[in-house]
This record gives structure tokens, C-alpha cells and sequence, in this order.
């Protein structure tokens, strides 16, 4: 059964999952916020390198500007661990390196 998402929606699994829009990579691009655990699954949006977080990798993002935009949005997240699905798992200060690839 296929079902629509939106962006903000909560799911009820692993005590809450928040759904997060992140275009760029795709445009129909999206992250998941478990928000007990503060793990985010980024997917593409962000990419990870021996345990450092990268932003999208851009010869793989349609749309740079608004993968920009998407990692903003990441940023405000109050995170511990990131899960990319190109790189792994970054948990060595997330929210701080989610910062820096933001330019902050």
C-alpha cells in the first residue's frame, strides 16, 4: 500500500519519526528525524567520509541551490547521530559538523 507523506508529518515507530523534505538531490528527496534517539537519516542529502560529515555530493544533486536549502533545514535539528546512505554513520559531534557543512 503506497501512502503520501508531508513534510512535518510524525509517524508513530521507534517513538516518534518526524518527516523532513529535503529536495536537491531528487525532488522528491526526504530524511527521517527519529526524535527519542535524535538519529537523523539523511539519505542523499548530506554524505559522510570516515566518520566526517559532507554535504550532497554534487555531481549526483539535480538542484545545488535547493540542497542547500534542505541542509539549512537539517541544521536546525538538535541531532547526535546522522546515517548517510553514502558514507555511513557519523556520531562524533553531528550537530557541530552539520553546522560546519552548513558554513556555520
Amino acid at each position: 500500500m503506497d501512502e503520501r507523506l508531508e513534510d512535518g508529518e510524525r509517524l508513530d515507530p521507534a517513538g516518534g519519526i518526524r518527516v523532513i523534505f529535503t529536495p536537491g538531490h531528487t525532488p522528491g528527496h526526504l530524511s527521517l528525524y527519529l526524535e527519542n534517539s535524535k538519529i537523523l537519516i539523511s539519505g542523499d542529502a548530506l554524505t559522510s567520509q570516515d566518520g566526517t560529515l559532507n554535504g550532497p555530493n554534487p555531481v549526483m544533486t539535480l538542484d545545488r541551490q535547493t540542497a542547500g536549502e534542505s541542509v539549512r533545514k537539517l541544521a536546525e535539528l538538535d541531532v547526535q547521530t546522522i546515517v548517510c546512505y553514502h558514507g555511513g554513520v557519523v556520531s562524533d559531534d553531528a550537530s557541530g559538523q552539520l553546522r560546519r557543512v552548513l558554513g556555520g
